[in-house]
Formats: C-alpha cells, sequence, structure tokens
C-alpha cells in the first residue's frame, strides 16, 4: 500500500520530508479550521503550506538572514520576491515605487509595519504569482553558508529543464516550441495573460472580461481586480444564456475566461461551442486546462490562449511551483505580447520538472483509469448525496466532444448529505491543499478556498446560491493500485 493511503499527522509536509513540499497535511476539519483562523496550535507545526498562503522554511530562513545582514529594524516588513522583474510587475500594479534590498537576485521589498499598502501588496504578490521560490532561497542560503548542502532530489541535467518542458508540452498541445511561455507559477501564468489581453483590448475600448463558471479564487480575484468591468455567469453549460448577453455587449467585451474542466465541480464546458461563438463576435477566449490536461483534450484547437499550473499533473509529485501560457497559432496573438507581466521559473525549478515531467502522461492514463473505478464505487455508497466528474450529465457530451478514448481526467468531487466532518476525519488518506499529485489526495474544498464565507449564515446561503456546498470533498486520485485507494474509501463510506 502507498505510504499515503494511512493517516499523515497535522503538519505533516505532503510529500512527506520534502523541504520544497507544496502541501501539508490537515487531517481533521477541525485542524482546517484552526489553519485558516491562525491557530498556532495547527500553524505551529506545518513543516510546509501551499506556497502562496504559506511562508516555505528556507524563504523565512533567508529572510531571517537578510534581516540580520542587511540590520533591518523590527518595525519594518519584508516581501520576498523572486526577481526584479517580479519588482516591476508589482510596481506596475500599485502605481508606486517600494524600497527594497537585493541579495542574490532575490528582492526583498521593505515596508514600514504601519503602512496601509501592506494588506493590497500583499495579495498582488500572491494574485500574480510573484514570491520566491524555495529552491532559489534554498541556494541563496547554500551561497551564504547558511546550509551546507541542498536537498537531495532528481533533476535534469545541465541546465536543461527549461527545453525538456518546453519539449513535453508543445507536442501534448500540438503547439510551436515558441508559442509556450514558462512562469514563475501558475499563478504567474493566468495574471500575465488576463492583464496583457486586458491592457490591449482596453485601448480598442473594450474592458469588460466574462467570467464562465465559479473559478478558483486566486483567478476571480484577478478578473476582478484588472478588469474594467466583469459579468459572471455561473452556468457553464447554457451558452445560449450567453450568447444572448454577447448579442448585446460583444462590443465591450475583451476576454472570455472559463476553466476546463472547472474547479471543484469537475463540469466540462462545451469548449466547441464557446469557441465557435467567440470567434462570431471576435472575442479571445482563454481557457485554464490545469484539470483537464492536453493529454485528455487537445483545448488549443478551440481557444486563442491556454495557461496551466505545472505544478500539478504535470509535477505530480507535489513539489513545484511553475506555470505555462500556450499559445495559438491561430490567435493572432504574439507570446511577445505577455513580456511584460512573465515572471520566468528559477532554473532550479525547471530542472526539477523537467525531470518529473517526462511520466506526465503516463500519470494522467492511471489516474485516469482510477478516477473510472472510484467514481463507479462511490455512486453506490450511502450518504453521498453526489459524486461530480465529467461522465455527469451534460458534462458527458461535452467531453465526448474532446475526448472518445475513455480517457477522464483523475478528479472527482464527492458532495455529503451532511457535514463532512466524520467523513473527512476518518479517511486515511493524504488531505491538504493542491491535486494532481501521484498520490491520492483530498481536499474540503471550500473550507480552503472559501473559509470566511462559512463562517456566517449569510456566507453559507451566498455559496449555495452559487451551487457550492460546504459538504464536500475534492478528490484528487492518485496512481496507487486501485485495491489499496478502494480499500481507504470503502472503511468510511458505507453501502
Amino acid at each position: 500500500m502507498s505510504g499515503y493511503l494511512c493517516h499523515i499527522p497535522c503538519g505533516e509536509s505532503v510529500p512527506f520530508n520534502n523541504p520544497h513540499a507544496v502541501s501539508v497535511s490537515l487531517p481533521t476539519l477541525e485542524d482546517v479550521i484552526g489553519y485558516e483562523e491562525g491557530d498556532v496550535s495547527v500553524v505551529g507545526k506545518m513543516k510546509s503550506g501551499y506556497p502562496r498562503f504559506f511562508r516555505n522554511k528556507w524563504v523565512q530562513l533567508l529572510v531571517d538572514y537578510v534581516t540580520k545582514r542587511f540590520e533591518i529594524t523590527q518595525d519594518v516588513v519584508l516581501f520576498p520576491i523572486t526577481s526584479l522583474k517580479a519588482y516591476e510587475v508589482l510596481t506596475h500594479l500599485i502605481h508606486d515605487q517600494l524600497d527594497y534590498v537585493e541579495l542574490n537576485g532575490n528582492i526583498f521589498v521593505l515596508l514600514h509595519q504601519n503602512d496601509s499598502r501592506i494588506p493590497p501588496i500583499k495579495d498582488y504578490i500572491r494574485n500574480a504569482g510573484l514570491i520566491v521560490s524555495s529552491r532559489q532561497a534554498e541556494s541563496t542560503l547554500l551561497k551564504f553558508g547558511i546550509l551546507e548542502e541542498l536537498y537531495e532530489e532528481e533533476r535534469i541535467g545541465r541546465s536543461n529543464g527549461k527545453k525538456a518542458i518546453v519539449s513535453v508540452l508543445s507536442d501534448a498541445y500540438n503547439a510551436k516550441p515558441e508559442n509556450v511561455i514558462l512562469t514563475n507559477s501558475g499563478a504567474n501564468a493566468f495574471f500575465a495573460v488576463c492583464e496583457a489581453l486586458v491592457v490591449v483590448e482596453k485601448l480598442k475600448e473594450k474592458s469588460t472580461v466574462v467570467q464562465l463558471g465559479w473559478l478558483y479564487l486566486d483567478t476571480m480575484e484577478v478578473i476582478q481586480k484588472r478588469s474594467g468591468q466583469t459579468h459572471l455567469q455561473l452556468n457553464v453549460h447554457d451558452l445560449q444564456q450567453l450568447e444572448n448577453w454577447l448579442k448585446d455587449h460583444h462590443s465591450k467585451v475583451s476576454v472570455v475566461i472559463t476553466e476546463v474542466v472547472s474547479n471543484p465541480k469537475i463540469q466540462c464546458v462545451d469548449i466547441v461551442g464557446l469557441y465557435a461563438i467567440c470567434q462570431k463576435y471576435q472575442i479571445k477566449l482563454v481557457l485554464d486546462a490545469t484539470l483537464i490536461t492536453p493529454f485528455n483534450a487537445s483545448v488549443l484547437k478551440y481557444c486563442d490562449v491556454a495557461v496551466e499550473s505545472l505544478s500539478k499533473f504535470a509535477c505530480g509529485k507535489g513539489d513545484v511551483l511553475m506555470g505555462a501560457i500556450v499559445v495559438s497559432e491561430s490567435s493572432g496573438i504574439s507570446p511577445k505580447l505577455f513580456d511584460d507581466f512573465v515572471v520566468s521559473p528559477y532554473e532550479g525549478d525547471a530542472n526539477r520538472l523537467g525531470f518529473e515531467i517526462a511520466e506526465y502522461e503516463k500519470r494522467v492514463l492511471k489516474s485516469s483509469e482510477n478516477t473510472k473505478q472510484l467514481i463507479e464505487l462511490l455512486s453506490q455508497k450511502k450518504g453521498i448525496k453526489k459524486v461530480w466528474s465529467v461522465l455527469e450529465n451534460t458534462s458527458v457530451e461535452n467531453y465526448k466532444k474532446l475526448n472518445k478514448s475513455g480517457v477522464i481526467p483523475g478528479l472527482l468531487t464527492i458532495e455529503l448529505e451532511s457535514d463532512i466532518a466524520p467523513y473527512y476525519n476518518s479517511l486515511k488518506v493524504a488531505k491538504g491543499p493542491s491535486l494532481g499529485t501521484e498520490f491520492t489526495l483530498v481536499m474540503p474544498y471550500v473550507y480552503l478556498a472559501h473559509y470566511d464565507l462559512t463562517k456566517t449564515e449569510e456566507g453559507v446561503k451566498m455559496l449555495h446560491e452559487k451551487g457550492m456546498n460546504p459538504n464536500i470533498l475534492r478528490v484528487s486520485v492518485g496512481t496507487e493500485n486501485i485495491e489499496d485507494i478502494v480499500r481507504v474509501f470503502e472503511a468510511v463510506f458505507e453501502d
């Protein structure tokens, strides 16, 4: 049985004993709430966390070293970002210059602890994916003698990581290599595309961004903050509703943005029909293809730009932050359009992902087989109201337009009839943020992505109005033996 199909203590890094882990074990709902509330009894145990929300231990050690080296006083707050390019992006966003110090290419923005700009700057660093990589911090600590050696891991040699990644992605997306742009994170990939397209289209007096579906938290925040106006349509399947709206408003629309498939409801948009509508009204279509992956569907045929968080299925190990922008040849968009906003990945991360991405397609196929069997099992269990996947209702017809082979994305979401706590707490499996790992990983999605809304009656009402039941568990299905995965879920859910 996999080493992750078991109870994992709160705060343990996921993957285990890895300083670059991007997830963390939160084995009970009480732990999840404690993390969200900043409870020291939970946060104090955490050896890792999702990097945009939790500072990696090597990054924190580097911040401590810089504070001492530059004799920075206690009333000054440091915000580590990855490069001078990231600094340029940040100053573009806040329309102001900032004090900083530099060490080995790392930039540390300096703000007085009472500076009113701190909250928006923190959000912009997160939204735009400007954070320092744990491997970049580790390399700097080694250079200055704070660490004695680098963490031992398999990487591609001779700094060929970026070349290897682009090779796999260009083949998978059927794109020219020069149309594949690697970024510091999935967040930076999406931000760069949204920002560049919105800026260009504003010159044509097109300032409205259409958001189709309830998208990932940071994605929605970028859309809301960086576009002049937004139009939200929650129902991803009703393209007639969208077209009716576009008939009257298309002249002001700069871009349509959606996920394929959606997170966490795993719904598949009819991107063939959606792309036809966008072409009809001469509107750019951006697809987040992270969850469907290019090995499940040839999405680039049906959009102008695809973005992907390579930290998920492309990595598979849960230990790299990186993203990609893939531009369709037929879009008429030059990849250089995004240059001002793209923050390039650190070479050490590219070399690690260059090794991991070689198994990308193999992981997708194995996870798909496991997912189909788990869907069949869970659909018959008591206490489960619904199992969301691409195999249900309208989604399956839309998905078949993209893939008739039977291979499906390695994700499902369980909607429970009652409180998720006893089910979540009892599952003996890795539990925490992120997805796409080769080990099965369960996440109480709403509690980690929209926790504030779960705290009030008004918030819960809003979630239900948006079709987002708090009692859902998203399951990223790993590549373990299916018998072992089934055993874990059968121990919790009755026939």
